[in-house]
């Protein structure tokens, strides 16, 4: 019995050439905007950081030559209380998840972008985006559940590790015990249902004019009948995410390198001017500038990385409505492109 999963790696790359060659910039361009807003590029990046110390005068204890016998850390006045960087914390946190929840409905959207524009290989970001919005709302609803699924025991791990450290009661210790592999048993569980979602349930949707659910009932009778088919996948995919993510690490680190240099000498030249790390932690207007700045770095490096994944992401897409063909012909996004790629073997 033929494993689709295997037959399709040269046939993705044949459908991924046909695509993209020969070179259009514009193309190539707004793939990489549909592509940065996907997520799941599999780059990593680099951080770097660096540590200072100040010599200012204290009552407390000191640790090192002429410090206490015996006693270990580092004790000394802070420029800040922490009680008056809680505010400071709960509006950064709050920002955090309203861009991450736009981020992820834009990202939704831009999932019947990217499958619209390989199945018609041609990138039309705004018609696509309209014609599919209604659905990509549905998607984003569904991932939302999805996410309380993780969060809610990471939730629960935090608050337990939180009253571990502050002398809590003793089942905190088993709360977190029980939570931990709980955690990651329901990350794995996610991050399998939204893969399956976006690269076979996607694709359903926009050849059959359908929500999330109908989607799902109409993909499982596909997925439970050839089991061993999409088994076979997730292996196949694993084994690609493997050599994705250590490409992806070689490539964020030269490219993360490369873009942290001005930012670097940025900081070097506007620290002394602001008074040092200290002046810039007590300092809410200098602290949100710099969290604004690191942002800023993170979004840049995420971009040009978007720009340089097209061909990954294009190629795996390609892989999947590949294998979605071969399983069921009924859901079948691209025969013409499949017939042409396999024409030519």
């Amino acid at each position: 019995m033929p494993w689709y999963a295997v037959e399709a790696l040269d046939d993705a790359f044949d459908a991924t050439k046909a695509l993209l060659t020969p070179f259009d910039a514009r193309q190539w361009l707004a793939l990489a905007f549909v592509v940065f807003f996907l997520g799941n590029t599999g780059a990593g990046g680099t951080s770097a950081g660096a540590g200072g110390s100040s010599g200012t005068a204290s009552d407390g204890p000191r640790v090192g030559p002429g410090g206490p016998p015996g006693q270990m850390g580092w004790e000394g006045d802070l420029p800040f209380a922490f009680g008056e960087l809680l505010p400071i914390i709960a509006g950064v946190v709050a920002v955090a998840i309203v861009v991450g929840l736009l981020y992820a409905l834009v990202g939704s959207v831009m999932e019947f972008v990217f499958v619209e524009s390989l199945r018609r290989q041609r990138v039309r970001i705004r018609r696509y985006a309209d014609q599919h919005f209604g659905q990509a709302l549905g998607l984003f609803a569904f991932r939302v559940v999805l996410g309380l699924v993780v969060a809610l025991p990471a939730l629960g791990l935090l608050l337990g590790g939180l009253s571990l450290a502050t002398g809590g009661p003793s089942v905190a210790l088993g709360a977190v015990v029980l939570l931990v592999p709980l955690l990651v048993l329901a990350g794995l569980v996610v991050a399998l249902v939204d893969g399956l979602t976006v690269n076979f349930v996607v694709p359903v949707m926009i050849l059959k004019d359908v929500g999330i659910l109908d989607g799902w009932r109409r993909f499982w009778p596909t997925l439970t009948g050839q089991w061993r088919q999409y088994a076979v996948y997730v292996l196949v995919r694993f084994g690609l995410s493997l050599v994705v993510g250590s490409l992806a690490s070689v490539v964020g680190g030269v490219v993360g390198a490369v873009l942290f240099a001005p930012f670097a000498a940025l900081g070097v030249v506007s620290l002394p001017a602001l008074g040092g790390p200290g002046a810039i932690l007590s300092n809410p207007v200098a602290l949100a500038l710099g969290i604004a700045l690191l942002l800023g770095y993170l979004a840049l490096l995420t971009a040009v990385l978007a720009a340089v994944f097209v061909p990954v992401q294009t190629y795996l897409r390609y892989h999947a409505l590949l294998v979605l063909g071969d399983t069921d012909g009924n859901f079948d996004l691209i025969p013409e492109l499949r017939g042409d790629v396999r024409e030519t073997r």
